[in-house]
């Protein structure tokens, strides 16, 4: 335990300066956060004290205090603190009997009983692109998510999107909905379907760093 948590200690600070010698300033990760060695970064990110993140972050996101998340996160995406997804799905319903992973799955990590009756791979339990980038969920540019809201795996949010705190997200969000509850409701849409329309089109969260230097006072008026 002692040798396992001194490499994990050692693990993470090479992490932190390669990626001061790659991103420099740009990027600033809390000393007490775990970030994966896959874990792509734009620029202009912050992952605060005690978060745990693998995957990729969008240029100007940041993701707040004791979180922990798998996913691919757009550009200028707010997170708040204590926000949290699982990794993987169980079957629940018609035509399996059982949700129990030993009877569809190959896979024998440590999150399940460490045995396996299944021959085959039955049920795609896990939301992963590939080995290197496993992303268990998608948030899109220009969302809001608030302090202790939780994601089931597989979960895409889209563009634009504000979910409330403590919300409990089993369902894809759509572009520009506010939602909220357990589980989420959609309770409306930031802007009018027209409007929406206009912001999907124009995707202004991919103009140049030079282009929000000059422009920045358009985005505070619609």
């Amino acid at each position: 335990m002692i040798l396992h948590n001194i490499i994990k200690v050692l693990t993470q600070y090479v992490i932190r300066i390669k990626c001061r010698i790659k991103y420099g300033s740009s990027v600033k990760i809390a000393s007490s956060s775990s970030i994966s060695i896959y874990t792509v970064f734009e620029g202009m990110n912050q992952i605060h004290q005690n978060t745990v993140f693998n995957g990729f972050i969008g240029f100007g996101s940041y993701i707040g205090p004791n979180s922990n998340l798998n996913g691919k996160i757009g550009r200028f995406t707010s997170i708040g603190p204590l926000v949290r997804c699982n990794f993987g799905k169980h079957p629940y319903t018609y035509p399996f009997v059982s949700t129990a992973p030993c009877f569809y799955s190959l896979n024998k990590k440590k999150t399940q009983n460490g045995s396996t009756y299944a021959t085959s791979q039955s049920f795609d339990e896990f939301s992963y692109v590939n080995e290197k980038k496993k992303y268990a969920i998608e948030i899109g540019s220009d969302c809001w998510i608030g302090e202790g809201v939780f994601f089931a795996g597989g979960i895409t949010v889209g563009d634009g999107a504000v979910i409330l705190a403590h919300s409990v997200i089993t369902k894809d969000i759509p572009p520009y909905a506010i939602v909220g509850g357990i589980p989420s409701k959609i309770i409306k849409y930031r802007y009018s379907e027209e409007d929406i329309d206009f912001l999907l089109k124009i995707k202004w969260w991919n103009n140049s760093r030079v282009w929000f230097e000059k422009n920045w006072m358009l985005l505070n008026e619609f």
